[in-house]
């Protein structure tokens, strides 16, 4: 969450004199200059009026953390004012301190040890740490903890001998972190995903978990994917994540010129076309899923017009095709309503 104050009505007068110099006329800085230039400000309490935010948001394991630790902060970055960016250099910056206080990734646990759980997080946090610093209830590492935190990075490291890419050794953390998941005894599970057709599918396919997809969408039946909102549950299904499945497209589509040539020529002259029909075809999936929700639950309102022109990917088509985003409740309805009688002519 972000934390608003007001700015000084008027720059003090020691940034003026660093970012404003009388002479010469023009100043030119390079880059170790300005970050001396901005972190010597920060230090003389120059950007205490500034607003702040967290860096929550750019941390991959900040929930995991705020589970296994009764409490987690991560530093603050100064946000500089957009005009002052210009004469300043930066935009935003986190730096060592804030208001004369350590700026830096703060854990607070009620045990008086670390757990594995715990040290296994800190493992995955060894970059952000390296980079902010970090206390553990106000204190650095005491050497009790710090001989528990190597215990469980040996035995990480050696659960990992065999597979040595930095991922695995991720994987085998997260694992320490997390219940064993169990398949029933005959190998079958159900999917988590509702309102999809996944269980339709696999019950046409006679196949007891949604794994089987991967061989039975090749060889078989081919699922339907409406959406990428769609396409992702899909994919968590399989136990396939979002970067591995942009692996595995790049790698398959690198052996195949032909399908590559599909995509990296021939649909990027028409780039407006696949856009609108991705859109389309996202409206039409969410009104056939609410639809269907709504026979279950009476009180989920359908999909329509208004949904369509507030959702992110109606704004995503308009930066793809370079369209104006309309803003109008009417005049949104006349121009999706118009391309839809368009397209169901062609049916």
């Amino acid at each position: 969450m972000s934390v608003k104050r007001k700015l000084p009505k008027q720059i003090s007068k020691s940034i003026k004199d660093i970012y404003y110099p009388a002479k010469p006329a023009i100043n030119f800085r390079d880059h170790n200059q300005i970050f001396n230039d901005a972190k010597r400000s920060n230090f003389q309490g120059q950007f205490d009026d500034f607003p702040v935010e967290p860096i929550d948001s750019t941390i991959k394991t900040r929930e995991q953390a705020r589970k296994v630790f009764d409490k987690v902060y991560y530093p603050l970055k100064v946000i500089v004012p957009p005009k002052l960016r210009k004469a300043i250099g930066i935009q935003e910056m986190v730096f060592k301190t804030y208001k004369g206080k350590r700026n830096c990734i703060r854990y607070y646990t009620k045990s008086k040890f670390l757990t594995r759980k715990q040290c296994a997080l800190l493992y995955l946090d060894e970059d952000i740490r390296s980079v902010y610093g970090f206390t553990i209830n106000d204190k650095p590492m005491t050497d009790s903890n710090l001989l528990r935190y190597l215990q469980m990075v040996g035995e990480l490291e050696r659960k990992a001998d065999k597979l040595s890419s930095k991922s695995q050794q991720e994987y085998s953390a997260y694992r320490e972190m997390s219940p064993p998941f169990k398949t029933n005894p005959d190998g079958s599970r159900k999917p988590m995903v509702i309102q999809m057709g996944v269980n339709s599918y696999m019950e046409r396919n006679k196949i007891n978990n949604p794994v089987k997809i991967i061989d039975t969408h090749v060889t078989k039946e081919q699922l339907k994917i409406y959406d990428f909102a769609n396409l992702g549950a899909i994919l968590s299904e399989l136990n396939i994540t979002a970067q591995e499945g942009l692996d595995y497209i790049c790698k398959y589509l690198n052996k195949n010129r032909n399908i590559k040539r599909k995509h990296t020529e021939d649909r990027e002259l028409s780039r407006g076309a696949t856009a609108l029909k991705n859109l389309i075809d996202f409206y039409k999936a969410e009104v056939k899923r609410t639809t269907a929700l709504k026979l279950d639950k009476p009180k989920t309102k359908i999909f329509g017009y208004k949904e369509l022109m507030n959702s992110p990917q109606y704004e995503t088509y308009c930066q793809q095709s370079n369209e104006p985003q309309l803003r109008g409740y009417e005049s949104f309805c006349k121009w999706i309503k118009k391309r839809l009688n368009t397209i169901n002519k062609l049916k």
